[in-house]
């Protein structure tokens, strides 16, 4: 390879000699010996020389710059001279030919894994398709068709189909939320689940969108909330009916006899009446409790509508967190405010101070319930990314994992004078009001229940 080099150097250095020596030989006939016809043929012969080593490098660059624009743009049709009776630049060329097989080997790959992942995508149970900068679907495969109706070269807005919010949504996603997800019900019944991804290049953005039908896991939760719920319902109602049934049967035998005819009068005595009268009240309470039970229940299910206007959250927290004084040991227990000043939002101020009111009460009896010591509840309000959150900890017992599942579900309670309508029925307004509740049990080793809302 030096020998090679030393060799194109030295051609290189023989071809500048001579280009000066025709030019000194030029000018020497021209200004001393004025032999101007002669001077012509060192000019012509210097031009020559000069045009071949231009050329020399030229064609060496022009085939540089053919490989290059070759591989921007995919083309492996390049052919390279195999001698050019320099082997320095032959050695380039070489280079440059392994180069271009080298990416025709690699196209090749490419291409074969593209058409191997295409027909994964085509076969695939999930729909897939992606969409250009203009809303038309670039590719598609037929799970997606299936579910959406659209087709290759469609405009996102066929889409209007299944819900005119769905093209707004795939075309504007919120940037700011973690999860660009959403579910929409087509005219079949089915619930889609529309997840959004992004592929941003140089010259565009490719917008993909993965479409699953999820009915059968929202209607088996739906089924298995159902279930929950109804015991819960027969679990409640049974605690009530039972001691209302055996007592009435108690009461019953007390003024029959074995045949089932009513007794005499002289027959009922004092002990008699008393039990009578006991058993009576206990009715009353069980009837009493089952008409409040029924009550709380008709009340979680008729929410009234939202009705928004522009609220100030964190005069509207201070305002709860003045309420809850009044709930009993309340003042045992140290309240620590992390609240901005003047927070803003539009929402249902009624129903929102109903939810904070009742996490303040479950935190406060979680306290007193256990006599913790130096008790603490903790208020803290945020504003993360598109939403506002509330944040209520106590430094409590922590809730039990198998309890943390049920803890939302209408009716179902661990207190023995509790209705189990609270917190069901706060998850219902946020979720109401387009918001959510969550509870996280091992922050900090606090409980704590973050009211979301949008």
């Amino acid at each position: 390879m030096r020998v090679s080099s030393i060799k194109f150097y030295y051609t290189i250095l023989s071809k500048l000699t001579l280009i000066i020596l025709l030019t000194i030989l030029g000018a020497y006939l021209f200004f001393v010996k004025q032999a101007y016809f002669f001077c012509l043929i060192p000019m012509v012969l210097l031009i020559e020389r000069v045009a071949n080593i231009i050329r020399y490098f030229n064609n060496t660059n022009q085939l540089i710059s053919f490989f290059l624009l070759g591989i921007e743009n995919e083309d492996t049709s390049l052919r390279v001279p195999s001698k050019t009776g320099n082997k320095s630049i032959d050695n380039v060329y070489i280079g440059i030919e392994r180069l271009n097989d080298l990416f025709k080997k690699t196209k090749l790959d490419i291409r074969t894994q593209e058409q191997y992942y295409l027909r994964v995508i085509k076969q695939s149970a999930t729909g897939l398709f992606s969409i250009d900068n203009k809303g038309r679907v670039v590719n598609i495969n037929p799970a997606a068709i299936k579910l959406t109706d659209l087709q290759e070269h469609h405009h996102i807005k066929s889409l209007n189909a299944i819900n005119q919010a769905l093209p707004d949504f795939i075309m504007h996603p919120n940037q700011n939320s973690p999860q660009q997800s959403a579910t929409f019900e087509n005219r079949y019944g089915q619930k889609l689940q529309f997840k959004l991804s992004e592929i941003t290049s140089k010259n565009e953005t490719i917008r993909l969108v993965a479409v699953s039908d999820i009915t059968k896991e929202l209607d088996n939760g739906e089924v298995e909330a159902w279930i929950k719920l109804a015991r819960t319902l027969s679990h409640e109602i049974m605690n009530n009916i039972a001691p209302i049934t055996t007592l009435s049967q108690v009461i019953s035998n007390y003024f029959t006899k074995n045949d089932g005819q009513i007794i005499n009068q002289e027959d009922i005595n004092t002990h008699t009446i008393e039990n009578t009268v006991k058993g009576l009240r206990v009715i009353e309470e069980r009837s009493l409790g089952l008409m409040h039970f029924v009550d709380n229940y008709r009340r979680f299910t008729k929410l009234p509508l939202p009705e928004t206007s522009n609220v100030n959250l964190s005069v509207l927290i201070e305002d709860n967190i003045i309420a809850a004084s009044t709930f009993a040991k309340f003042s045992a227990i140290s309240i620590e405010k992390i609240i901005p000043k003047n927070m803003m939002i539009i929402t249902d101020e009624k129903l929102l101070s109903q939810v904070i009111i009742n996490l303040l009460k479950n935190a406060c009896e979680a306290l007193v319930f256990e006599n913790r010591v130096k008790p603490k509840i903790i208020v803290r309000l945020l504003n993360i990314n598109d939403s506002v959150r509330v944040e209520i900890s106590n430094n409590g017992p922590k809730i039990p994992a198998e309890i943390r599942e049920q803890i939302f579900i209408p009716f179902f309670t661990t207190k023995d004078d509790g209705s189990g309508v609270g917190l069901s029925l706060s998850k219902q307004i946020m979720l109401k009001m387009n918001g959510d509740i969550l509870l996280n049990s091992n922050k900090d080793e606090l409980t704590t229940f973050t009211v979301i809302i949008k």
